[in-house]
């Protein structure tokens, strides 16, 4: 997530928006935002609630997988990732080529 905020001007620029989805509590996420300077909205998913919506939360735990998601306009889902652990993140040059895409 930290390079997310460090080039979130740029895909700003692109016309893409961001959010991200957190375990943690929102007294953290508001810390863990501040420390890495995002800008965008951090969303505590203390419950896991959303995490399993996405068919993303661990069985049995309050953890989800990394799992990045292109929502378009309309709020449709036109591109993921799931990763199989914590380091399985696409590239974040990926991920703007799938969201412009999109626009």
């Amino acid at each position: 997530m930290g390079e997310l905020a460090k080039q979130q001007d740029a895909i700003a620029a692109d016309g893409i928006g961001l959010a991200a989805i957190s375990a943690d509590s929102r007294e953290n996420s508001v810390k863990f935002a501040a420390r890495i300077g995002a800008s965008f909205p951090l969303l505590a998913d203390s419950d896991a609630s959303v995490a399993a919506d996405y068919g993303v939360k661990h069985a049995g735990e309050t953890l989800a997988v990394p799992a990045t998601f292109i929502v378009d306009r309309q709020g449709m889902i036109v591109w993921r990732h799931i990763g199989e652990s914590k380091p399985d993140r696409p590239a974040l040059d990926r991920v703007r080529e799938q969201a412009t895409a999109s626009l």
